[in-house]
């Protein structure tokens, strides 16, 4: 008997590979650049701080940089909890669990909030990024993918039975 928490396979959801590939990248961005501003490991030659601080010039992300306590507890939410659960649903955009749809829900709720309060503390309290090309173009599909996300997932077992 086919398990009723289990959809079509990805062969036949090839939209679904952007979700995958989105997700496998956000997991790899909140751990090596998130948790290590979050954890104050942004000193010294390692790549990931070096790489993080690259971003931080290219972008003139001048609020990151400062090292707010905010922007501390915004980048370790990202690396400590969204980090494993980005895992949670490429594991489930593969395997076609529909079991992710309400977690998937409140994740994109949590994280359309926590962008549009991060992006209101880049640009209000500020200054606002010196670069805003490079800004946006590595923060913005933190916004952008969730909110596809809640359009993909919307519907009861969003990967079919």
């Amino acid at each position: 008997m086919a398990d009723p928490s289990t959809g079509s396979p990805l062969s036949a959801r090839p939209r679904d590979w952007f979700f995958v590939l989105a997700f496998s990248f956000f997991a790899f961005s909140s751990f090596f650049s998130d948790a290590w501003h979050a954890l104050g490991l942004l000193e010294g030659d390692a790549f990931w701080a070096r790489a993080t601080r690259w971003y931080m010039d290219a972008a003139a992300d001048h609020y990151l940089a400062a090292d707010h306590a905010y922007s501390r507890v915004n980048t370790g939410i990202s690396g400590l909890v969204f980090g494993p659960f980005y895992l949670l649903l490429v594991y489930a955009f593969v395997k076609g669990k529909n079991w992710i749809r309400p977690l998937a829900l409140l994740y994109v709720g949590a994280m359309l909030h926590g962008v549009t309060e991060f992006f209101i503390w880049e640009y209000w309290i500020g200054p606002p990024p010196g670069n805003p090309l490079v800004f946006w173009a590595f923060n913005g599909p933190y916004a952008v993918i969730p909110f596809l996300l809640g359009v993909r997932i919307w519907r009861p077992d969003p990967f079919g039975r």
